[in-house]
């Protein structure tokens, strides 16, 4: 994927709402959610920090591409990069390991950032909610 000026309408320092779905890990729940996107190399960075009761997870991803990889504060390694692909004016961002798949869509809504996160285990199986989120820009 070459570098693309939709990226440009990510970028910033955002803050909002999350609504945590129930998993095998995790109960259902609220949280607070912030994602700073920054220009890359041929992509973005971007920092994420959701911070709910019990819990705080901090995460960096990084798009460079046609490829995707995230570092978080559960420790796992990126086995094997993840895609990175635009759907219309939505960035979709698909990883898969042995623990699962991940499918993280980003795009503008209006003023603000909409991010939806399913995720599968195992990886081939049906995608469902992990994370919906809304988030405002900071400053």
């Amino acid at each position: 994927m070459a570098s693309s000026p939709r990226f440009e309408s990510l970028f910033g320092e955002w803050n909002g709402e999350e609504e945590l779905f129930a998993t095998a890990w995790t109960a259902a729940g609220a949280a607070q959610g912030s994602i700073v996107v920054r220009p890359g190399p041929d992509g973005i960075h971007f920092d994420y920090v959701e911070v709910r009761d019990g819990g705080r997870l901090d995460a960096h991803g990084v798009v460079a591409g046609a490829g995707f990889w995230w570092f978080d504060s559960y420790g796992f390694v990126p086995q094997a990069p993840g895609s990175a692909a635009w759907d219309g004016d939505t960035l979709v961002l698909d990883r898969s390991s042995d623990r699962g798949r991940t499918v993280m869509r980003l795009r503008r809504d209006g003023e603000g950032l909409a991010v939806e996160l399913d995720t599968a285990v195992p990886a081939d199986a049906d995608l469902a909610p992990l994370v919906r989120g809304t988030y405002t820009r900071v400053g």
